[in-house]
């Protein structure tokens, strides 16, 4: 691949780098919601849950700063080093990301 490809790859990854942040945020907002939602009812799910949201903060700075090789080897080791987290992880995005979309769809209306 010649030098000019690489750096169109590049600025293309890059935007969608931080295109993919912006909805991470999108869904740690509507997570954090969501545990707002769960607080009179059940304080401590509610707490885990918020934690949760700032870790998907941490996850969209962590997408905005890092390079796509960087991200992929620490995802890849994390699924390797701790398979239950991964797998707890797959499942709340699948929350996560139903409560974004849901709440994209109300803003729609």
């Amino acid at each position: 691949m010649d030098a000019d490809a690489i750096k169109q790859a590049e600025q293309i990854s890059g935007g969608q780098k931080k295109a993919g942040a912006s909805q991470i945020d999108e869904m740690a907002k509507a997570v954090h919601g969501a545990a707002d939602e769960l607080q009179d009812q059940m304080p401590k799910a509610a707490e885990f849950v918020h934690a949760a949201a700032s870790r998907l903060e941490q996850g969209a700075g962590a997408l905005r700063d890092r390079s796509i090789e960087d991200l992929m080897s620490g995802f890849n080791d994390f699924a390797r080093k701790e398979p239950l987290a991964f797998f707890g992880g797959a499942l709340l995005a699948g929350f996560a990301i139903s409560r974004f979309l849901k709440s994209s769809t109300e803003r729609s209306r």
